[in-house]
């Protein structure tokens, strides 16, 4: 029987990144396929039998947790997928100990349940429009765009960041400007200027690979337009639709979250939140 190494099985090193990171992630189906994958591939081993009850005691203790913690303490499952994990031979107790703190916390969270609104405390703490744009370009870099670009500057005409993205079949130009904080009568006077220029002044073709079949424009902050400034927000959108055909949307901090979620970019986000140095354990 072939004596594999622990970590040239990535499913059993993937199931305790997510154990740790982001324990809702995992899937005991995906996890069982993918290790059997690997058995077809690499051969049998020794551990192959406490690899497989850790994989799944792991994920449906998890699981449990979220769905009935009660019933799930009662079970003791995740004792039982570390104990398993001991037994592999290149991770072994010391490696399960060092771990054990942090899973511990994982499960303690997941049975509190999630906190939902971290994304909105860490976005609404920014107030470098710099920072902000440059998360913006990472979430729709996600969407491996044709082109996407950061543009501001001295003579951007409205545009902060620019993507270029293919939709329903269709190539579509979306332009945004960002602003950081609540939109206030004097913030909007500026960003109305800025969003007429964004249609204004066409966006040059040198480094767009194909013709955009549509343009989309995006006001977007991570705060919320104030009381006496929503009434112009509101019918200025309309009078751009109605009047020039042109289609603008205002990104709140809420619709920003939303579309986060919606696109499944909560990840992506963490990641450009940790390269600008902003702390998500305190949100």
């Amino acid at each position: 029987m072939a004596q594999r190494r622990g970590f040239e099985i990535p499913v059993i090193v993937n199931v305790l990144l997510q154990m740790v990171s982001d324990p809702s992630t995992i899937s005991a189906e995906q996890a069982r396929y993918q290790f059997e994958q690997e058995i077809r591939i690499s051969g049998k081993a020794d551990y192959d039998e406490s690899a497989l009850t850790f994989i799944c005691e792991a994920t449906n203790g998890f699981a449990g947790f979220a769905r009935d913690p009660g019933s799930e303490l009662t079970r003791d499952r995740l004792t039982i997928a570390l104990r398993a994990l001991e037994r592999i031979p290149t991770i072994g107790s010391e490696i399960v100990d060092a771990l054990r703190p942090e899973i511990g916390k994982k499960a303690l969270d997941t049975i509190l349940g999630p906190h939902k609104t971290w994304m909105h405390r860490a976005l609404e703490r920014i107030t470098d429009e710099a920072q902000l744009r440059r998360i913006l370009l990472r979430l729709l870099q996600s969407a491996l765009p044709r082109y996407a670009q950061i543009r501001h500057g001295p003579l951007e005409y409205g545009k902060d960041v620019v993507a270029l993205i293919t939709q329903g079949g269709e190539n579509v130009l979306q332009l945004y400007q960002v602003k950081c904080g609540n939109i206030d009568m004097k913030k909007w006077r500026e960003s109305k200027h800025e969003l007429e220029e964004m249609f204004q002044v066409p966006l040059p073709r040198l480094q767009l690979p194909i013709v955009p079949g549509r343009i989309e424009g995006f006001f977007v902050t991570n705060g919320h337009a104030n009381n006496f400034v929503e009434p112009l927000i509101e019918g200025w959108l309309k009078e751009q639709g109605t009047a020039h055909g042109r289609s603008i949307e205002f990104l709140h901090l809420d619709a920003l979250v939303d579309w986060i979620a919606t696109e499944r970019l909560v990840n992506e986000l963490r990641v450009a939140l940790k390269d600008e140095n902003i702390d998500v354990t305190s949100s």
